[in-house]
């Protein structure tokens, strides 16, 4: 069995959906159902639910996401462990980040990175939060740049260095009541129709968006939910009767018969952060951390 098939398979588990997962691996879909029948006619067992709507994991398949997990986990360390004990440790890191918001800000760092560490490969790859935890825990990638909800807890497997922060916004139409007020309340907010990405497509709709409402104790209505952000912001170019809540820097996907207002609640924002394993044996790893925090203090 080729440790890849392992990787599609937890990453797989983590997106349950074929084409996003086949995208994200650089291969095609049939590829992709190819190895996943491979998989479940080895252990004679079946890991997928799947109908015409969604794709959903069998109990077999939540056992084997964590044992493959656990596999590729222990691969990693012991192919680390082998070429420092053979005097070829690798010199190579691979980073994870999550689009827009990091990259400006990668790119500056990596400049001045790899003019004193030529001799360290590096690797980025651009992806959504899920994926990118995945790649953190089964060492794909060592290092990642993330962007997520203020209140959404670390997980303890990971430690983390925030760095900067982007506040939640709120888009409307230019002829919706709320318009040209600067900022506005989320009690404001919530008293109309909030537009969302669907969850059967982002997992963590809810946390990037209407969570915030949960958290003060706010009940909202929803009025659609779309694929992605993109689709949602142009759906928002022929409504003036509903929201949408975002983060700033995703202002860009904004048409022009759109606005966007900032929220008077202090306490709404999203963290950018540097993710990484502790239990990551690459010594790539220490280089990068500490020159990184060397570069916030400039």
């Amino acid at each position: 069995m080729e440790i890849k098939i392992l990787h599609e398979f937890v990453l797989l588990s983590k997106t349950l959906n074929f084409t996003k997962a086949a995208q994200k691996m650089n291969i095609t879909q049939p590829v992709l159902s190819r190895h996943m029948k491979y998989l479940e006619e080895y252990f004679e067992a079946s890991f997928f639910k799947r109908d015409t709507h969604k794709v959903e994991l069998t109990t077999a398949g939540k056992f084997f996401s964590e044992e493959a997990g656990k596999i590729l986990f222990q691969y990693e360390t012991s192919v680390s462990a082998i070429q420092s004990f053979t005097g070829k440790s690798r010199r190579r890191l691979a980073i994870t980040f999550l689009g827009e918001a990091i990259q400006k800000f990668l790119i500056t760092f990596l400049t001045q990175f790899r003019a004193k560490h030529s001799d360290i490969a590096i690797e980025c790859r651009d992806s959504e939060l899920d994926e990118a935890l995945s790649l953190l825990n089964n060492h794909t990638s060592d290092i990642g740049f993330l962007i997520r909800p203020n209140f959404m807890a670390n997980e303890s497997r990971f430690c983390t260095l925030p760095f900067q922060t982007d506040p939640l916004c709120v888009v409307v139409n230019k002829c919706h009541p709320l318009a040209g007020r600067g900022s506005v309340s989320l009690r404001e907010v919530s008293e109309w129709p909030i537009m969302r990405i669907d969850p059967r497509e982002f997992s963590l709709s809810d946390e990037y968006s209407t969570r915030f409402l949960t958290i003060h104790n706010i009940d909202f209505t929803l009025d659609k939910e779309y694929p992605n952000l993109k689709t949602c912001c142009f759906n928002l170019e022929f409504t003036d009767r509903a929201v949408l809540l975002m983060p700033r820097h995703r202002k860009y996907l904004i048409g022009q018969n759109c606005v966007m207002q900032d929220i008077v609640e202090e306490d709404c924002w999203f963290n950018l952060e540097l993710v990484w394993d502790n239990k990551n044996t690459n010594p790539s790893v220490a280089t990068f951390l500490r020159e990184f925090k060397t570069f916030l203090k400039q």
